[in-house]
């Protein structure tokens, strides 16, 4: 198990990441590249993601899946979660379980919702600033073990190298109208949630954790449905079981 050929898989991807820098690629084939190794090189991911910071501001930037894509629009939506804190606190996040972890209430009430279970969560360092952070999920509680963590630890480096050159204006422009997009989707996130809390006489965790659930079970990525609740189009029911 610890002989896992990690050497080899970061002489490939920092192989690839040459090649990136060489052909001045953008960073968001950098962080697509490099969450999908992250998810190749932990075989209890069921899926990864990479999250970058630019000018002190959070947004996600590659996923592997669209189930990764909601994990990490909640966070951002909500303001918590292993990825805002590995990035806050310069320190590896791990969370066994999203059923019985409170660290982070309102996310993990919402990722459990949506099948997530288990995150491990690195920081992305570069000298002493965090310039983001890379994770990975599981619809399995405890899915990562210490041979896990160790080898998302050492990609991260790997990661940082590239993440610090490869950045573009092109990407600096992108991030920043995610991040507008990312903080609007906060306010429509709690707007939502007091709807359908007043509609369904619902606490503020059920009516989210039934946001999610809609989400998952019709497919409306989770943006756009806060949105087309607030705007009226959404329909009331909490869950179409």
């Amino acid at each position: 198990m610890d002989s896992f050929p990690l050497s080899s898989e970061l002489g490939a991807t920092l192989g690839r990441i040459r090649g990136l820098t060489l052909t001045q690629e953008t960073a968001q084939h950098a962080v697509d590249l490099l969450a999908q190794v992250a998810q190749e090189t932990t075989p209890n991911a069921v899926g990864a993601g990479v999250s970058l910071i630019h000018d002190a501001e959070r947004t996600s930037v590659g996923a592997t899946d669209a189930l990764v894509r909601t994990a990490d629009d909640l966070q951002y939506s909500l303001g918590e979660g292993p990825c805002l804190a590995a990035w806050a606190t310069r320190s590896p996040v791990t969370v066994e379980d999203t059923a019985s972890d409170s660290r982070f209430p309102a996310w993990s009430v919402a990722a459990d919702a949506a099948g997530i279970r288990a995150c491990f969560s690195v920081p992305l360092m570069r000298g002493r600033d965090a310039i983001g952070a890379m994770k990975v999920y599981s619809t399995t509680p405890a899915a990562f073990d210490e041979s896990d963590r160790t080898r998302l630890r050492s990609l991260s480096v790997a990661a940082s190298a590239l993440l610090g050159h490869v950045q573009t204006t092109d990407t600096s422009t992108r991030i920043s109208r995610e991040l507008r997009e990312s903080l609007r989707s906060r306010d429509l996130v709690g707007i939502a949630k007091g709807i359908i809390m007043q509609r369904e006489g619902l606490t503020e965790a059920e009516a989210l954790a039934a946001l999610t659930a809609r989400a998952r079970s019709t497919g409306i990525p989770f943006r756009r449905l806060t949105a087309e609740i607030v705007n009226g189009h959404g329909t009331s029911e909490g869950s179409d079981a």
